[in-house]
Order: C-alpha cells, then sequence, then structure tokens
C-alpha cells in the first residue's frame, strides 16, 4: 500500500524517513485481531516468502 499524500501510515508504523519524505520499504503481516505477527524491512521486504511464511503459520495457529 502507499500512503504518499500524507505518510500518516508510514509514521504510525513508524518506517518513515522523515528527513527524506520516504518510508522504508517495509512488509507487515497483520492477524485477524490486527496484531502485527511479521515485519520486514528493507530490500529483503521486495521477497514475499517471509510473508507467505508468517501467513501460513498464522492460519495454522486459529
Amino acid at each position: 500500500m502507499s500512503d504518499f499524500a500524507k505518510r500518516q501510515v508510514s509514521k504510525d508504523y513508524g518506517v518513515l524517513i522523515e528527513s527524506a519524505g520516504v518510508a522504508n520499504r517495509s512488509t507487515f503481516v497483520i492477524d485477524k485481531e490486527g496484531k502485527i505477527v511479521y515485519i520486514e524491512q528493507g530490500n529483503s521486504a521486495i521477497d514475499p516468502t517471509g510473508a507467505e511464511t508468517a501467513c501460513s503459520r498464522s492460519a495454522h495457529r486459529q
């Protein structure tokens, strides 16, 4: 997702690099209760493998 206009989501999730006006590339997996169960930041966040694994684990816990 992108929140380019106001960057509020980036601020709320703590990934905004305010001095540059951009967000650090990040992947968050959020469970059905709204709890963050996985975070990956940086260039490795491009690869969805970690998020897929986190989603699979989360699904098996429920």
